[in-house]
């Protein structure tokens, strides 16, 4: 069926927030669909959809084909329980990811949407804004609220705020303090370029307020920063000082114990999950492992950010987090200099590749990317003739190759790819854009830094290519004319 027609879309997330969504056109495929919200939202978990059908009084139905959806429509997105995924096949090559959710927690589920969603607030709060922006429409007027009243606006934002973000940026508190303002025009200052100026100041001091409070409550993604230096703790760290928070646009940074559970219960399972590993792969429990791995997500990322544990002791405690379970046009430009040397060497190599081979066209891509960038990836990705257990490098990907030279030094038929964290190699992959998926990941779950002379290949993966951007910061210069090159 072909995409076609303007399809409204009213997406719930829960029995308080829904969101408006209109597309220009009807995707061709229910996955696709889930693809575009994913995209539009930046949702950074898995679903699936239900539908209001009229065929059944609008009650919900799981959206099966895409042709049964109306046109304008209510879809409920249903979150996918599928977190810390361990394959259950006993290959070699099982990709394990760490997940950043947990179960039975109240923790967020989506980072910052494009458009803030601006909560509905007190009765006697709605009804005032009600009649002031009847007035504001009729003859320009705007309103003074009273203290309980303003109050009651700021509490309620700082709540629907935090609950998408504990340290919002500067930016991201605009956003929320414009949209106040688009939906009550009747709030707008009169002395402010923007109209809203006075509301984000005020909005920012709210959301400390409110994580002081947070802190003293035990909620653990704000209480790990407390005990800085106050009236009451004058030798206390620097306020400012080693802030602990979301890096890289992690949506659950560091949360709460799952619902039911406690330090103690959660040791008993990781221990659990240790004596598992030391079976064979045949006689592993791998469903009760899977289990695990989602409870304990909570105090996996406790002991990751607070205590910044070696690699080497995280192995040991938490095994199965390292258990294995169209930039090629832009490069053929870059023909001059030393670069465009080194860029033609690869393209040259690939050449020889087999086309349909995803995985060639993948490695190039990729391995080409610190080339176009300008950046010296060679303490990074390496290569080796032997199988190895120990590599002098702090992050490392090191393909064991037969050639003495590998063409453009790029390893497309690898024997192995070793991953090497803090001079350990701690998994192995059979290909490289598997190895650097993995690693990738590794770097996220354990909270470490990027390798300097590389930050611009990872964070153009994280920003451009996994759309991971806490917006608190711009893209470099020749990152933001790369991604302007592939829009």
């Amino acid at each position: 069926m072909e995409a076609t027609g303007i399809l409204k879309l009213r997406v719930i997330l829960d029995k308080d927030n829904a969101e408006k969504l209109i597309l220009p056109s009807r995707p061709n495929s229910v996955q696709a669909l889930i693809d575009e919200i994913k995209s539009r939202l930046n949702f950074t978990f898995d679903f699936r959809l239900q539908f209001h059908d009229p065929d059944f009084d609008n009650a919900l139905c799981n959206l099966v084909k895409i042709e049964d959806l109306p046109a304008i429509a209510s879809v409920k997105v249903v979150r996918l329980v599928e977190l810390d995924r361990i394959s259950t096949s006993t290959d070699d090559t099982i990709l394990q990811t760490d997940s950043t959710d947990t179960i039975d927690s109240p923790e967020r589920i989506t980072g910052w949407p494009e458009v803030f969603i601006v909560p509905p607030f007190s009765y006697e709060v709605e009804h005032v804004l009600r009649e002031g922006n009847a007035a504001f429409d009729k003859d320009g007027k705007v309103i003074t609220l009273t203290r309980d009243q303003k109050h009651n606006i700021l509490e309620t934002m700082g709540e629907e705020i935090y609950k998408l973000k504990a340290y919002p940026s500067t930016t991201q508190i605009g956003k929320a303090a414009e949209a106040l303002v688009r939906k009550h025009p009747c709030l707008k200052e009169r002395n402010s370029d923007t109209g809203w100026e006075g509301w984000k100041n005020s909005l920012r001091y709210k959301m400390g307020n409110q994580r002081k409070k947070l802190a003293k409550a035990g909620i653990m993604d704000v209480a790990v920063n407390a005990g800085k230096r106050s009236r009451t703790n004058p030798d206390g760290a620097s306020p400012r000082a080693n802030i602990k928070r979301p890096r890289r646009g992690e949506v659950n940074f560091l949360p709460s114990y799952p619902s039911g559970e406690t330090r103690e219960s959660l040791e008993t399972r990781r221990l659990e999950m240790v004596e598992e590993f030391k079976k064979t792969s045949a006689e592993r429990d791998i469903p009760l492992i899977h289990q695990h791995m989602m409870r304990t997500f909570a105090l996996r990322r406790e002991e990751i950010v607070t205590t910044s544990p070696p690699v080497s002791e995280l192995k040991d405690r938490w095994p199965a987090l390292f258990h294995e379970t169209q930039l090629i046009g832009l490069y053929k430009k870059r023909k001059t200099g030393r670069v465009g040397e080194r860029m033609e060497q690869l393209l040259l190599a690939y050449g020889k590749q087999d086309k349909n081979d995803i995985y060639a066209t993948r490695t190039a891509a990729l391995a080409g990317l610190p080339m176009y960038l300008k950046e010296d990836s060679s303490e990074i990705f390496k290569t080796c003739k032997d199988e190895i257990e120990f590599y002098e490098a702090t992050i490392a990907l090191v393909a064991d190759v037969d050639e003495e030279e590998v063409p453009g030094g790029v390893p497309f038929s690898p024997r192995q790819v070793f991953i090497v964290l803090e001079d350990q190699v701690i998994m192995t992959h059979h290909s490289w854009t598997d190895a650097l998926v993995c690693l990738f990941g590794l770097i996220y779950a354990l909270h470490l830094s990027y390798p300097e002379k590389c930050t611009g290949f990872f964070e153009f993966i994280q920003v451009v290519l996994l759309k991971l951007d806490d917006e608190r910061k711009q893209l470099k210069p020749k990152l933001q004319t790369l991604k302007n090159e592939l829009v």
